[in-house]
């Protein structure tokens, strides 16, 4: 059997109904709603009143909870939230008392709310309650006296309820403005590279007495066994992974990629992970080719007119290196990413460029042959 209505509300969409329902609240509603329960006496209204009472200054402790939280929420690559997946979810436990009292008043304000369904009826959905509820927007009739008539005990628990719902109003605005900053900084790639790059150092400055003997061939740092690592392998950018990674994967799994990657930088030294796969961990030659591309402006011939590095030069080095050409393209960006890096004058060719000037052998061709013997006399000290 389904329930009528259903009472959950832990997503961003879930959160704007519900702000819209409290928003719709009124003293007419309020008195609409209750005249659909008439069996409710004075001492019922008066126990509700202090339940709300009680509510409310839990509210108010929690909301204090809630402003803090939000303040490192988005700071943070990830939480230690058990629910990673679900940031309203994260966000709404802050105030859970409230969330919880809310409930109550509107089941206890919306007739039939805990009825049942015929099991016959498939795949039922059950409406929200605020949707649904005449206490939020759907709509009522309204009622023949205002508030003045009614009893003491009637206007305190609607002036205490309106109380309740501005405050727990004011909550969910944090909790939404939170989601909204939260889908803002997932659409940049640099600010969750930034955010996962800082996650990094601070797991840095927990490991660091200890990364020399960590061993990388254990379970622990598989990517059968780690959802963090598997991802980070599957992405084809650091940047693709913290897009995906950000708020979306468990503290502890993005720890041990951490570690994972700072181990291997450890054992890699100077030399970046890109590096040592473009040139097959030919760690002499990267320290050359780095040395050329920094200074490549000293190996071009004079032209007063140039703009653009020459591409024939670009592919004169790519040839050198005896790059395979299923890694051109990744050669000409790390050319143009290190030349860049170090001030190059001059604008770096773009890779259809270089692939038009591409030869079988360089050697034999007078333009460069002084500046290829120049490449293979590179010492770095």
């Amino acid at each position: 059997m389904a329930q009528r209505y259903q009472t959950q509300f832990d997503s961003f969409e879930g959160l704007e109904t519900v702000v819209q329902a409290i928003e719709g609240f009124s003293q007419e509603r309020f008195l609409a709603s209750l005249h659909l329960n008439n069996r409710r006496t004075a001492i019922d209204i008066a126990a509700l009143d202090t339940k709300l009472l009680g509510a409310i200054a839990n509210l108010q402790e929690q909301h204090a909870q809630l402003l803090d939280f939000s303040l490192t929420f988005n700071s943070q690559f990830v939480t230690r939230n058990n629910h990673y997946f679900n940031s309203a979810h994260q966000l709404l436990r802050k105030i859970h008392s409230g969330v919880t009292q809310m409930k109550d008043i509107y089941k206890r304000f919306t007739p039939n709310s805990s009825t049942t369904v015929p099991a016959s009826i498939q795949d039922y959905t059950p409406p929200s309650i605020f949707e649904r509820s005449s206490l939020g927007i759907a709509p009522y009739t309204r009622p023949m006296y205002g508030l003045d008539a009614y009893s003491p005990e009637v206007q305190r628990l609607c002036m205490d309820m309106k109380r309740f719902f501005d405050m727990l109003r004011e909550s969910l605005l944090v909790c939404l403005e939170v989601i909204r900053q939260e889908q803002y900084i997932r659409r940049d790639p640099n600010q969750c590279t930034e955010l996962y790059h800082d996650f990094k150092e601070e797991n840095y400055l927990r490991i660091r007495k200890h990364i020399n003997s960590i061993r990388l061939n254990t379970s622990e740092f598989s990517p059968d066994n780690n959802p963090a690592i598997d991802l980070r392998q599957a992405s084809e950018s650091e940047e693709e992974f913290s897009q995906k990674g950000f708020h979306n994967l468990e503290f502890d799994d993005v720890c041990s990629l951490a570690t994972k990657e700072l181990v291997e930088e450890e054992q890699r030294g100077i030399y970046t992970a890109e590096e040592l796969q473009l040139f097959a961990e030919d760690r002499e030659k990267i320290s050359s080719v780095r040395y050329i591309i920094t200074h490549f402006d000293e190996y071009l011939p004079a032209n007063p007119r140039r703009k653009t590095v020459p591409a024939d030069y670009v592919a004169c080095l790519m040839g050198w290196c005896e790059i395979p050409i299923k890694k051109n393209l990744a050669f000409v960006n790390y050319f143009a990413a290190t030349y860049k890096k170090a001030n190059g004058q001059y604008k770096p060719p773009s890779n259809s460029a270089v692939n038009v000037k591409k030869r079988t052998s360089w050697k034999g061709l007078s333009e460069f042959e002084q500046v290829i013997s120049q490449w293979e006399s590179v010492e770095i000290s």
